[in-house]
């Protein structure tokens, strides 16, 4: 099975999937994004949570709601043992608040999901967060990412894909591919190295392979043309060797062919950028520049 067939995408001329990150933080609008997202017309929005989610974690609401407490303690002119009992009013109040928080995280994720449902207009949406060991900007604990992800998946809405990093610990990853599994949202397995190409390459493929995922990718660094090749014949010795579909991605200056060629060599899917908004990986070329490639 192709990944445009696994991920239910309108068959094109034999081009790769266009994907385009969405990284939109607290502060961001949008509606420029939804406006040029409908001009350029990708296939896939990865919605990259790692630049927003951790806005609302538990930390962040906890402090915001500590610091309301504290700032309308300091508007009142009371006594010393009054002060005192209010501020232990606010601890015993952090324990309320740690109890409800996991009913109130499902409901905040929800809110963030159904934000970018609305406003991308039916484009199919794949979930990432990406943590900081991994090249993003999240930083969850293991527990809190797999949360986040299990929470999202069973929030009820329909994403195409969950991305899950194969550098989690191996029983919460699988809790995350259950979930999703039993939701029937396709898992790809992601690997990241921001430092190298390993030598390897093909033998992770296959290393990742093995796991109970429904797509593999592995995106590492190239310093070198001899790179950027090495993860093209990496991808072309794997492909036949895996039942699963394949995205690999040549990161960098460097590796940019690896985005136009990789679909030559196996690879089903390319990242890109909106005109004006920010890269989520070294590398990326705009929409309109990889359609022109293609088009040379």
């Amino acid at each position: 099975m192709t990944l445009r067939e696994l991920l239910h995408l309108p068959s094109t001329n034999g081009k790769p999937i266009i994907t385009v990150p969405l990284t939109l933080g607290p502060s961001d609008k949008f509606g420029p994004f939804a406006q040029k997202l409908q001009q350029q017309n990708p296939d896939v929005v990865e919605w990259r949570a790692d630049y927003i989610a951790d806005n609302f974690s538990q930390a962040v609401m906890w402090q915001q709601v500590k610091l309301g407490a504290q700032d309308e303690l300091a508007q009142k002119n009371v006594s010393v043992m009054t002060e005192a009992k209010m501020l232990a009013e606010i601890d015993n109040a952090k324990q309320e608040f740690t109890a409800n928080w996991p009913v109130m995280n499902q409901q905040i994720i929800k809110e963030l999901i159904g934000t970018v449902f609305n406003s991308i207009g039916g484009f199919p949406v794949i979930l990432t967060y990406r943590t900081t060991s991994q090249g993003g900007q999240g930083e969850m604990s293991p527990v809190e990412y797999t949360t986040f992800l299990v929470n999202a998946l069973y929030a009820g809405y329909p994403f195409v894909a969950v991305d899950v990093e194969y550098a989690l610990e191996e029983l919460l990853r699988q809790k995350i591919i259950d979930a999703a599994h039993e939701v029937g949202v396709p898992v790809i397995l992601s690997y990241h190295d921001f430092n190298m190409t390993p030598k390897n390459s093909t033998a992770i493929i296959l290393e990742m392979s093995k796991q109970p995922a429904d797509i593999i990718k592995l995106a590492v660094m190239s310093q070198s043309e001899k790179d950027t090749q090495l993860l093209l014949d990496a991808t072309k010795s794997a492909v036949t060797s895996v039942s699963q579909p394949l995205i690999t991605i040549s990161m960098g200056e460097l590796g940019k062919r690896s985005r136009i060629e990789g679909y030559h060599y196996g690879s089903e899917m390319t990242f890109a950028v909106l005109d004006g908004t920010r890269v989520s990986a070294p590398g990326q070329l705009t929409v309109n520049d990889l359609v022109q490639e293609w088009q040379e």
